[in-house]
């Protein structure tokens, strides 16, 4: 089964962003509107995208401006404002911990209550996830038994099994093995071709072969903001796309290595 993703538009829209630690600045964003495509957000450990993933999420406060999530349709379901971008959106946190005695179906099952999938519906719901994630053969398999990789796609599904309209992964490739890397990509893009999706990423690969759009953090704020094709002129002297992407994001200050 391929997933054929319904239409589901939406922006997030940044004004004047700005998250405080205390004294010390860690984002400062003065506008940022973020719509359907693979958006890849770069920058090295510590420029603020997990700051920003999380701000795009409503999962923390900002100390100034606003984060809104802009949707047709979006009169409809949780009442209040917050209410219908927390329904909207599916987060995948960098490190997610989950009781490792849940096998894959209860994972995804359980996530897929939480998000108010209604018990009609929720078996085909997890059903779609467990296969659009390759998790088939390990379906009734305890998380504690999976392997880092596998785990990682488990928690993907979970973070995308209400089809969200905006979907916000930090690091989702990390642990993954190159033959369910590319299954992933291919999956993820044709979310993106009707949803708004982005994801922090530290392999040049998500740049070239995935992302629609690329943003790059240096000390919380941004950098850049364009195509691949555009950063790999910053850069490009007849060299490969993926060295000329590792090379740009070098002089952007947005290499780990």
């Amino acid at each position: 089964m391929i997933t054929t993703f319904p239409s589901a538009e939406a922006r997030v829209r940044i004004r004047a962003l700005l998250v405080r630690y205390g004294s010390r600045v860690v984002l400062d964003v003065p506008d940022l509107v973020l719509g359907t495509g693979v958006t890849a957000l770069t920058g090295a450990n510590g420029s603020g995208k997990t700051t920003l993933l999380k701000a795009l999420a409503l999962l923390i406060r900002p100390s100034a401006g606003t984060v809104e999530l802009e949707q047709d349709g979006s009169g409809t379901g949780p009442r209040t404002a917050s209410g219908r971008h927390r329904a909207a959106v599916g987060f995948l946190p960098q490190a997610p911990e989950f009781p490792g005695h849940f096998t894959v179906r209860d994972a995804i099952t359980y996530s897929a209550w939480l998000r108010g999938i209604p018990r009609a519906r929720r078996g085909e719901a997890v059903d779609r996830a467990v296969e659009d994630l390759n998790l088939t053969p390990a379906a009734d398999t305890p998380l504690r038994n999976l392997s880092g990789g596998n785990r990682q796609r488990v928690h993907i599904a979970q973070a995308l099994v209400h089809e969200p309209a905006v979907v916000l992964l930090d690091e989702p490739t990390t642990g993954i093995d190159i033959e369910h890397r590319i299954a992933l990509r291919e999956y993820l893009a044709r979310c993106g071709s009707t949803r708004c999706v982005v994801m922090s990423t530290h392999h040049t690969e998500d740049v070239e072969l995935l992302a629609d759009r690329v943003v790059s953090l240096r000390e919380g704020s941004v950098v850049f903001d364009g195509t691949p094709e555009r950063l790999m002129a910053r850069a490009s002297n007849g060299t490969p796309a993926a060295r000329s992407i590792e090379r740009a994001l070098h002089d952007l200050g947005g290499a780990n290595a």
